[in-house]
């Protein structure tokens, strides 16, 4: 038991690391798509490639030493079909009135190898079925493909990583991981009785993505801070003299005004992080808003409220009288307290827009249009 349980450890040891990196495109994806990210789509998701990391490490652990796999003789293939009927029938024996029988049947390395194989695939099965609704004969090939990619990581020495394979590549696996991966198929109904469909969870991820949520506007920041800090990172490159200068914060400006002051201004009102989550930006009235009403949109939340953090500090240094400092940092600091309680506000769902989007007139909108019946006020967490 010890020899599955250790790779299955070290499987969810690894996946937050996994987890890590597929959860950008993870979002990208579903707000491209939908507008919003439900919590049990994702739970279903990332438990579902949590499923394949363990039975990939189940495949690969324990690692043996190079230098060992180098001496082994034994077999590298079994390619006889039906084989494993004879080595169960050769290396066990059942009486139907002894119950020991049974239990030295089941605990045999024979036979519960193959219960394994066959109980590996079963919740592919059921996922396939369930959330990406595959069909027998889709099912069919993908387990069949799924245990081929096992077994020619075994074949391949982790793919040339050992001089020889260390695992035996066996036609059989192939033919039992695929049967339980239709058995799952065929008992996925079971399941499926107690979980909410996936039209109703598309349905659902489609009505909350009308409304562009914070969290899918902070994604869009995000995306636009990557470039942000991609274009910061050219111009200390290439103009190191302005770094020499304390121009760091003129870097910022420079970046900032690329891509929040005249990106929105040429693709009406879009960010780069925007146009990836399909948000757009229109005026009270939902029409394309203004150059200047982006404009001002952008200089107030960019250049006004974003950098009141920097801006305290650098006014602690500059050569004013200390009256007009501290006049100076208590207005700033107020804005900033006033912008702050308004995100919490608009996360209780107690406000709609910003101070900056009323003072410019714009506010954000989704410019997907999902498919199916309205819904009733129940959703899913995001």
């Amino acid at each position: 038991m010890s020899t599955y349980i250790q790779p299955i450890m070290s499987a969810c040891l690894f996946f937050p690391i996994l987890a890590f990196f597929i959860t950008i495109p993870y979002l990208i994806y579903e707000y491209r798509k939908f507008g919003s990210v439900l919590l049990f789509r994702t739970i279903i998701v990332y438990s579902f490639v949590l499923y394949l990391l363990i039975c990939y490490f189940l495949v690969i652990l324990p690692l043996p030493e190079r230098a060992l796999v180098a001496h082994y003789t034994s077999p590298q293939w079994q390619l006889e079909f039906g084989r494993f009927i004879k080595d169960i029938l050769a290396t066990t024996s059942l009486k139907w009135n002894e119950l020991g029988s049974y239990l030295s049947f089941f605990r045999s390395s024979t036979v519960y190898t193959v219960l394994f194989n066959f109980v590996l695939t079963i919740p592919f099965g059921v996922y396939l079925r369930y959330y990406y609704q595959k069909k027998w004969y889709q099912v069919l090939l993908l387990t069949f493909c799924l245990s081929l990619f096992f077994e020619l990581t075994q074949l391949t020495g982790l793919y040339g990583y050992y001089p020889r394979s260390y695992r035996l590549f066996d036609v059989d696996d192939l033919f039992i991981n695929t049967l339980g991966g239709f058995f799952g198929f065929l008992l996925a109904p079971l399941v499926m009785r107690f979980l909410p469909t996936r039209d109703s969870l598309d349905q659902k991820a489609f009505q909350k993505g009308k409304k562009v949520s914070l969290m899918r506007r902070g994604f869009a920041y995000f995306i636009d801070c990557v470039f942000l800090i991609f274009i910061v990172g050219f111009c200390s490159y290439f103009f190191p003299q302005l770094e020499s200068r304390n121009f760091s914060f003129g870097y910022y400006c420079i970046s900032a005004g690329i891509l929040f002051l005249l990106f929105p201004v040429l693709f009406e009102g879009r960010t780069i992080g925007k146009f990836v989550l399909k948000i757009r930006l229109v005026n009270e009235k939902g029409d394309v808003p203004k150059w200047y009403q982006s404009f001002f949109r952008y200089l107030l939340l960019h250049f006004v409220i974003t950098p009141t953090p920097y801006y305290l500090i650098l006014f602690q240094h500059l050569p004013f009288p200390t009256l007009w400092k501290q006049v100076i940092c208590v207005i700033l600091g107020i804005n900033y307290l006033l912008f702050l309680i308004q995100f919490f506000l608009i996360a209780c769902g107690k406000r709609k827009l910003f101070g900056y989007e009323r003072s410019s007139h714009t506010q954000n909108e989704s410019t997907i249009v999902g498919e199916g019946t309205p819904l009733d006020s129940e959703t899913l967490d995001e």
